[in-house]
């Protein structure tokens, strides 16, 4: 068995590549940090975690990573307030609501949650027009639609524990028709308060935090900053491929694990 010493430094790694995503992508780092602690940890150190407990863990992460974010994008400069605070309002909503049902669903059932997800992410990113084409702000059903949309979004990522960026990029581009460097920020800043509720309600529903939690978040908030500074140099398409490798390579680990 490794050292605790040696547990930190698997954390803390863990913690920075999913940070680093978040900042990279805008997609929060959930979708790396859960897989990670549920496969990764357990190769890497040989400890183990529920279900609940990982998606408590990614939940604390995503709010410190997407904090983070925003600094580096204040997207308020692309975006106006209202239209900010409307969108992180609703997937506020839908995330307190996922977190309190999250203690009450099955592990496996989780999984599956995941995977679906996970598979429509790939579809919107997949399908999307080219950016030239998405033109002009496009609000589909207006703001009833609008909050359909984030209140979805949150209500998923309050029970799985990610932030639900890799599917508000594509609902932000394909949907409402914003360009890709807007998208970024603004998904980070609808997840911060978002996320932040969800792991308020985690905490309480589950009486404390695991004890990883600390070294996670610590790397996760250095990984955020870094990953934030190149997102303007890989340009739109690069951050659609990158998110599609990674989205396929997640679905995968999950198809195995459920079958």
């Amino acid at each position: 068995m490794i050292h605790g010493m040696e547990l930190d430094g698997v954390t803390l790694l863990l913690g920075a590549l999913s940070g680093f995503l978040s900042g990279l992508l805008g997609i929060g780092g959930g979708v790396v940090l859960l897989p990670a602690l549920l496969y990764l940890l357990p190769l890497l150190h040989g400890a183990r975690l529920s279900v609940f407990s990982a998606t408590e863990i990614s939940m604390v992460q995503v709010a410190f990573a997407s904090l983070t974010g925003i600094l580096v994008h204040r997207p308020s400069a692309h975006v106006p307030l209202s239209r900010l605070s409307f969108w992180a309002g609703s997937a506020l909503a839908g995330g307190a609501a996922g977190a309190l049902l999250s203690s009450r669903i099955p592990g496996r059932t989780i999984l599956w949650i995941f995977l679906f997800e996970t598979l429509l992410a790939l579809t919107l990113l997949l399908f999307r027009p080219r950016e030239k084409e998405a033109s002009g702000r496009r609000h589909p059903g207006g703001l009833p639609g609008e909050f359909s949309a984030l209140f979805a979004i949150g209500l998923s990522s309050g029970i799985l524990g990610v932030g639900g960026g890799f599917l508000l990029y594509p609902v932000l581009t394909l949907l409402f028709g914003y360009p890709s460097f807007v998208a970024v920020g603004s998904s980070l800043a609808v997840m911060f308060p978002m996320a932040t509720a969800a792991a308020t309600t985690k905490v309480w529903v589950s009486g404390g935090l695991p004890p990883q939690t600390v070294t996670i978040v610590a790397g996760a908030l250095v990984g955020s900053f870094l990953g934030a500074r190149f997102t303007k140099r890989l340009g739109a398409r690069r951050i659609r491929l990158f998110q599609v490798g990674l989205l396929l390579l997640t679905a995968s680990r999950v198809v195995l694990a459920l079958f």
